[in-house]
C-alpha cells in the first residue's frame, strides 16, 4: 500500500478520491461511489472529503517498473473463506491489509450505527469483489 496521497492522474475535482483508488490499488470510482453513497446520510461522506482535500499530500510522480502479473495478485481484494462471518468482506479487507479481522468488522458495524453507510458499504462490497480462488 502507498501513503494517502492527493492525485493529479485520474482527478476529477481535487484528486483525493484518485489517490485513495491508487493508494488501496481499487479503482477510484468506487472511492467515488461510496463518498456519493453518504451524502443522504448527513453528508459525512463531503466533510470527509473536503478535510482530505486539505490535508492530504499532493502524489509524486515516480517512473517504476512493474510486473503487471505481480501487482494484480497483490492489489486484489477478494472475499475471505476462512474469515467470513456472512460474506467474507471483512476478512477480505483484514488478508488484503494484514489487519486483525475483528477491527474490521468493528469498524462496518460503527459506520452503520453512525448513518447506516457501513451496511451499503458491506452490501456494495459483497457484490463488487469476488470470492477467493
Amino acid at each position: 500500500m502507498k501513503n494517502l496521497h492527493i492525485s493529479d492522474k485520474e482527478k476529477i475535482l481535487t484528486g483525493v478520491c484518485a489517490g485513495i483508488g491508487e493508494s488501496f490499488g481499487i479503482n477510484a470510482n468506487f472511492v467515488r461511489g461510496a463518498f456519493l453513497i453518504s451524502l443522504p446520510f448527513g453528508f459525512s461522506g463531503f466533510f470527509i472529503y473536503l478535510i482530505l482535500a486539505v490535508i492530504l499530500p499532493k502524489g509524486e510522480e515516480k517512473p517504476e517498473v512493474i510486473d503487471v502479473e505481480d501487482e494484480e495478485e497483490k492489489t486484489k481484494i477478494c472475499r475471505s473463506w476462512d474469515k467470513r462471518m456472512l460474506a467474507g468482506v471483512c476478512g477480505g479487507f483484514a488478508n488484503y491489509f494484514g489487519w486483525d479481522v475483528s477491527l474490521i468488522r468493528i469498524a462496518f458495524v460503527a459506520m452503520t450505527f453512525a448513518g447506516g453507510i457501513g451496511a451499503l458499504l458491506y452490501l456494495f462490497f459483497w457484490f463488487i469483489f469476488p470470492n477467493e480462488d
